[in-house]
């Protein structure tokens, strides 16, 4: 949630409730603006930036206070898809240079194709539990679920029903394009 009428403020606000002091609270501030590429709006009022620099400004609020994890419940949801890709952009910059667990809870798949491991839960227990090719292979369990499956491998899964013979563990746009030029070599 947003509190401040200033960026700054706001992703300051956490650290000063914690009693850090002034010169720490300025350092931590630059640190996770700059970590979720919102240094820009640092004087801005919230209220005028879009949904995903808002999300982008929360999270920043989050990692001001040095978190260990952080836990993301569908910080994604209602935003359009530059919004969405902004944040996902951010939470695995956090991941990679900050070395910070991030637990995505989300219903969008794609956003999960690029974790170190998935978990589908479904009726508040773990149904699948992999690598995101291991789950994302298993098409019909999740769909079952009332789940969808990546794009890529929606598109894989119907063609393979049509007879062509492609694997499901192409995630990635790349790879997807790699399986199907392979398996139309073959034919």
């Amino acid at each position: 949630q947003i509190v401040a009428n200033v960026v700054e403020e706001d992703v300051a606000f956490a650290p000063e409730n914690l009693g850090v002091a002034s010169e720490e609270i300025r350092r931590r501030v630059d640190d996770a603006l700059a970590a979720v590429d919102m240094t820009a709006f640092m004087t801005h009022a919230p209220h005028l930036l879009s949904g995903g620099q808002k999300q982008r400004i929360a999270i920043a609020g989050v990692i001001a206070m040095e978190p260990e994890c952080i836990v993301l419940d569908e910080a994604t949801a209602m935003l359009d898809p530059i919004g969405r890709q902004e944040v996902l952009s951010a939470v695995h910059k956090l991941n990679r240079e900050k070395g910070i667990t991030v637990v995505l809870i989300t219903h969008h798949m794609n956003e999960a194709e690029e974790a170190d491991r998935v978990i589908v839960m479904d009726d508040g227990r773990i149904a699948l539990d992999g690598t995101p090719k291991e789950v994302f292979t298993q098409v019909e369990p999740l769909r079952t679920m009332g789940l969808t499956v990546p794009d890529t491998v929606d598109l894989l899964d119907r063609l393979r029903k049509d007879g062509l013979d492609v694997p499901l563990d192409a995630l990635t746009v790349d790879e997807c394009a790699a399986a199907i030029t392979a398996a139309l070599a073959k034919n």
